[in-house]
């Protein structure tokens, strides 16, 4: 098994963005969405393999994606499995196809963030020199507001010390 796994989940719906495709599977400058997303892990060079947790009824869209990829990336691509219900039950199901020969270190990405950066995926591998885990993450800039009971009227302000917006990957 490989050294360091990416593990991309993109078995949701994306029923809040509407329309007739989930989100991963849309168009991006002429590819798929999750084309963009694989494309961002399977060619760094520190990543040895890229598998994709899908959703069961998206084998062909899934295949149309992995068509957009050069061929030398489609080398690091292992068969895809199949997700749950949930994200929480995706990440699972991605995770025990890889327990039989588990890699050093997994990087968990949704399949709908196609622009995370090189630089990114990096430093949360590097992170794990001295970690046993480590998650992109964003610091607030946005004021923040409690709303009353009602809902109705703001309460009073959050403070954003030492808050963070998570983002994925989420290596371990």
């Amino acid at each position: 098994m490989p050294r360091n796994l990416a593990l991309i989940v993109a078995a949701g719906r994306g029923h809040r963005v509407g329309g007739p495709l989930p989100k991963q599977y849309r168009m991006l400058a002429g590819r798929p969405v999750l084309a963009h997303t694989i494309t961002a892990f399977a060619d760094h060079s520190n990543i040895d393999a890229v598998r994709t947790v899908i959703h069961p009824d998206d084998e062909t869209l899934y295949r149309e994606s992995v068509d957009a990829l050069e061929n030398g990336l489609r080398n690091k691509l292992l068969a895809p499995v199949n997700g749950g219900v949930t994200r929480q039950d995706s990440v699972r199901l991605g995770l025990e196809s890889l327990a039989q020969d588990a890699p050093n270190a997994v990087l968990i990405h949704d399949g709908a963030r196609p622009l995370v950066t090189q630089e990114v995926v990096s430093r949360t591998l590097d992170a794990l020199a001295e970690n046993t885990g480590a998650i992109a993450a964003l610091p607030l800039s946005d004021s923040l507001k409690r709303a009353s009971d009602d809902g109705a009227f703001i309460a009073g302000d959050v403070a954003r010390a030492g808050l963070w917006r998570a983002q994925t990957p989420q290596t371990f």
